[in-house]
């Protein structure tokens, strides 16, 4: 079976498009200012999708959202692209949100943003049951967190360990993003063999 880029009956444009394609055709569509707020109304849950004023949720997606929080996910998707600093208050939402998707995305949001919330993903890195986004919230300890964060350096070194080699290589990075920012090179842990 091979994959092509380009559009078929068979299969819906949410597949074929690119994310930074519909987020550049809905900031084209609707102009920067409507999508950045749409899209928090939608990532905090002040809207849902295809609310009767709103776009039509296909320009972000490139489908029908089929369950509720895929129109989240791309409302976060689209704030990855298209950012305000007014929306750091739905990411905060985000980070609480009953659905692991919106969450992964919501810690995306701060690496991205460098949002000061590193309390918040040390509560996602800990207490998470979910793996994505317990290491979309350590890559964003990496980007955010600062050698005073005691607590999430503490947390990162013990998932190092962790049997998921993911998580532990994202905890691994992080600790290496932090030494390297702030020249605490004794932060770093030791080299792979």
């Amino acid at each position: 079976m091979s994959y092509s880029a380009s559009p078929s009956a068979n299969r819906p444009d949410h597949f074929s498009t690119a994310v930074t394609t519909r987020v550049a055709t809905a900031v084209e569509t609707l102009g920067y200012p409507t999508l950045v707020d749409w899209a928090m109304r939608l990532l905090s849950q002040e809207t849902p999708p295809n609310a009767e004023h709103d776009p039509d949720i296909k320009l972000l997606g490139g489908m029908e959202a089929i369950e509720p929080y895929m129109a989240r996910v791309w409302a976060g998707q689209a704030l990855l692209h298209a950012w305000h600093h007014k929306a750091e208050d739905a990411v905060v939402v985000a980070l609480d949100d009953d659905d692991w998707q919106v969450r992964e995305i919501a810690a995306q949001l701060v690496a991205r943003h460098e949002l000061k919330h590193v309390d918040k993903l040390v509560e996602l890195l800990t207490d998470d049951a979910y793996p994505h986004v317990r290491i979309a919230a350590a890559r964003a300890i990496g980007v955010t967190a600062t050698p005073q964060h005691d607590v999430a350096i503490d947390r990162l070194q013990r998932l190092v360990m962790d049997p998921n080699s993911f998580l532990s290589a994202a905890a691994e990075d992080a600790l290496g993003e932090i030494a390297k920012r702030h020249n605490r090179p004794d932060l770093a842990t030791a080299p792979r063999y």
